[in-house]
């Protein structure tokens, strides 16, 4: 083994290593491959940025906007409607139809794509058919997987090994060459789910959104979402604080943890719980959460408030003090927001107040951009204070020289009292930051202090807390501490639908940028105006504290809003809105087009010998130019994490075969498996294959295995298109796992399965994908 090939199967081993880890994204990790290879001079320049100019990647990226094209055009769309016609059969047809329907979609569309479009058409045909959802939902998913066997332009993966081929000095293989085999797969595949599988699916009764044909008792959501226990009746008394705050101003949803459905008035009236609508005294608001968090406020005070004058004396009192300093140009706070520049942890001080010209601003501050020209207001132990010296413009202050600042809007002193439920928790269990928008700055406590008091100091009774907030925050909390709650109330979620409000359930895209973030981050009832009352996650749901919850691939949300809001909603690329009729409406009138050019790309790729990359180009461009796609919906289309990942890895590729890398594992395969036959060298192959697609993607994967299928090929003296051929089926069938493909996590939730769901039905569609092929391949393509 020479040191070039020990080098690649280091960087090869760390690659796997991070896309199994998920340390950092796997687009990322592509890219940190490439780099790797071309610092440790394993491959030129050139070859490391061949794979932004390699005809696969193109084909890809063009396939995602033809297969845009044929979605926003209604293609899908009109078939589906079409498989509805089926909905009142037997449950073994329904399942081939959907199973069919959907492979022959996949083979000219991105089988990710035709899965999240034909969600809302599966879970329909489960309503009308009075079926669980995880009848169907898994043999549609697996549906869209078996169409990337029937043509090139199937899958990714598909393209990558061709170009392997190409790149190797071989014939590739054509568009249809993938055809027979995929037919013949297909075909028992469907009639395996249809006879035998379908008796073992899951008959789970997942959350099922209300359409507009169901009864009105409206149970099924309620009691699957376990929300009957959560709702209650919250009434603003005559004299209440809250009375003339905004709902977003009350804090009721962020302090307490609550979903406001709806707000009736003393009239009778139902208005919108929108985040701008007022509050009046009288007001009955419909809750849904944690009811515990009101009977802790309204049952005990949760600290009272002293003379504020006491506030202003403790900030310079002791060994602290205040001081300023001016943001210039050249400062390294400048362009930066405060929660960047973490100056608590990092110095140990407290941002008060920043000036920017007239106005003072001394709340929010931790999302606000520091200027040149800008003075900020820093209270501190004085060690601490005095490191900011060699700012410009910086001097120490006494509170009169802070006057300017008017920090007695701002700071108050709180005493906790002895019944007071925040005895015992810790600062941040206490959520005086998050819910109620108090900043502590100091606690005082049997005379003594503590500055800067970090976040799992525990509250004490007795305890004097100097706090910065608004007057409106301690108005508020008072407010919050007044309201009556009423937990028995018999309003259904089902009677607040109608009209131009609907419940509805809201999954997270495999295209979606929000995983990881959580719903308060995004601002998502402000930005979309839509209220989520659950989340449904794997086999459970959450119904409390959602906004601080991250967001994973695969949650379904169970939103509540206006009909018009969440078609708004339907139209994010972050978002596959459950329901058909929320669904944007299709351009029908250019389907036929649609339809036609996609069929010209096929056909002038096979008739005339077009490279199939220029034909997808042009292909590409007649969509945007006949009006079916815009070139921001043909960008939008395009899933750039995928064509990053594939570009970054081919030259891993390049690495492999220069170095010998593929050579030294092709000799251990054969090695390990030549003695049983050539049929068994191909059945490890695509076994290895199928096992690593489960944790990586297939497009890198089939880099990987694609030089070592045709090293092991030449060195049994054979011709390689079997094996090759046989890793691109191995790929497709990503069966046995829900991270796998993101078509299986697609439907894990809606469908209420469990991993163990996949692997008791993947493996013997599996089984019939390398049976088939071990017994096919060699006679399409003789060794």
């Amino acid at each position: 083994m020479t040191q070039d090939i020990l080098i690649v199967l280091i960087i090869l081993a760390g690659a796997i290593v991070l896309f199994v880890s998920e340390i950092v994204r796997i687009d990322l990790a592509a890219l940190l491959v490439l780099v790797t290879l071309f610092f440790s001079g394993l491959v030129q320049p050139e070859q490391a940025l061949s794979g932004f100019s390699n005809p696969a990647v193109v084909t890809v990226w063009a396939m995602f906007i033809l297969s845009a094209g044929l979605a926003r055009t209604g293609v899908s769309s009109v078939i589906g409607a079409q498989v509805l016609r089926f909905a009142r059969k037997g449950e073994g047809r329904l399942i081939a139809v959907l199973m069919s329907v959907t492979a022959l979609l996949s083979s000219i569309m991105n089988n990710t794509a035709v899965s999240a479009m034909f969600l809302p058409i599966t879970l329909e045909i489960a309503r009308r058919t009075k079926r669980p959802a995880s009848r169907l939902l898994l043999p549609m998913a697996y549906g869209s997987l078996l169409g990337g066997l029937i043509l090139l332009i199937g899958t990714a993966s598909n393209l990558v090994v061709r170009d392997a081929m190409r790149e190797a000095g071989y014939a590739p293989p054509g568009i249809f060459d993938f055809t027979p085999g995929g037919l013949v797969i297909l075909f028992f595949s469907v009639l395996y789910m249809a006879l035998i599988g379908r008796r073992f699916l899951p008959d789970r009764q997942t959350p099922q959104v209300l359409s507009a044909d169901d009864s009105p008792d409206g149970n099924s959501n309620r009691s699957q979402y376990g929300l009957d226990e959560r709702l209650a009746m919250l009434v603003l008394p005559e004299d209440s604080p809250l009375a003339g705050t905004t709902l977003i101003e009350s804090r009721i949803g962020r302090a307490l943890g609550l979903n406001i459905l709806s707000i009736q008035r003393k009239t009778g009236r139902r208005v919108p719980a929108g985040p701008n609508t007022s509050l009046e005294a009288g007001d009955r608001l419909l809750a849904l959460g944690r009811l515990e968090r009101i009977d802790e406020i309204s049952q005990r005070p949760l600290f009272t408030i002293e003379n504020n004058g006491h506030a202003q004396e403790h900030m310079v009192s002791g060994k602290a003090g205040l001081a300023e300093f001016e943001v210039t140009p050249e400062s390294p706070f400048a362009a930066r927001t405060l929660a960047e520049l973490n100056l608590r942890n990092t110095y140990d001080v407290n941002v008060l107040a920043v000036r920017q010209g007239e106005i003072v601003r001394r709340t929010n501050l931790q999302d606000l951009f520091l200027n040149p020209g800008d003075r900020v207001l820093i209270q501190g132990p004085i060690e601490n204070i005095e490191e900011f010296n060699t700012q410009p413009g910086y001097r120490r202050l006494e509170m009169s020289d802070a006057a300017g600042y008017r920090l007695e809007e701002r700071l108050l002193t709180i005493r906790i009292p002895e019944e007071s439920s925040l005895v015992g928790r810790t600062l941040e269990e206490s959520r005086l930051g998050a819910a109620y928008g108090l900043a502590v700055l100091r606690i005082v406590r049997n005379g003594t202090e503590f500055y800067l008091p970090k976040p799992d100091i525990p509250v004490q009774a007795g305890d004097l807390l100097i706090v910065g907030g608004r007057p409106l925050d301690i108005e508020v909390l008072k407010g919050l501490q007044t309201l009556k709650v009423e937990r028995k109330t018999d309003i259904d979620l089902a009677s607040l639908e109608g009209g131009h409000v609907q419940i509805v359930e809201v999954m997270l895209s495999p295209y979606t940028s929000l995983a990881g973030k959580t719903l308060r981050e995004l601002r998502f009832r402000e930005k979309f105006g839509v209220s989520v009352l659950a989340i449904w996650r794997g086999e459970r749901s959450y119904r409390s504290d959602l906004g601080n919850i991250p967001l994973q691939y695969g949650d379904a949300l169970l939103c509540y809003g206006e009909q018009e809001k969440l078609k708004i909603l339907a139209r994010e690329r972050d978002f596959v809105v459950l329901k058909m009729d929320l669904q944007e409406k299709p351009r029908l009138k250019k389907a036929p087009m649609a339809a036609l050019i996609m069929a010209a790309v096929i056909l002038s790729a096979m008739l005339f010998g077009l490279p199939i990359s220029i034909a997808a180009i042009a292909g590409c461009v007649l969509m945007v130019l006949s009006g079916a796609l815009t070139m921001d919906e043909a960008y939008q289309g395009i899933d750039w994490r995928s064509i990053f990942v594939i570009a970054a890895m081919l030259p891993m590729g390049i690495a492999m075969q220069e170095t010998g890398a593929a050579a030294l594992l092709g000799n251990l395969v054969v090695q390990a498996l030549g003695i049983y036959g050539t049929s068994a060298v191909l059945a490890g192959l695509m076994i290895l294959a199928m096992l690593t697609t489960q944790f990586m993607p297939s497009a890198a994967v089939a880099v990987i295995m694609s030089p070592i299928a045709l090293t092991a090929a030449q060195n049994l003296g054979i011709a390689p298109q079997a094996y090759v051929m046989g890793i691109a089926y191995a790929l497709a069938a990503s069966f046995l796992s829900p991270v796998a493909h993101p078509a299986n996590l697609l439907v894990m939730s809606p469908g209420g399965y469990r991993f163990s769901d996949y692997i008791k039905h993947g493996i013997p569609i599996s089984l019939l994908v390398l049976i088939i092929s071990i017994v096919l391949l060699p006679l399409l393509f003789p060794y």
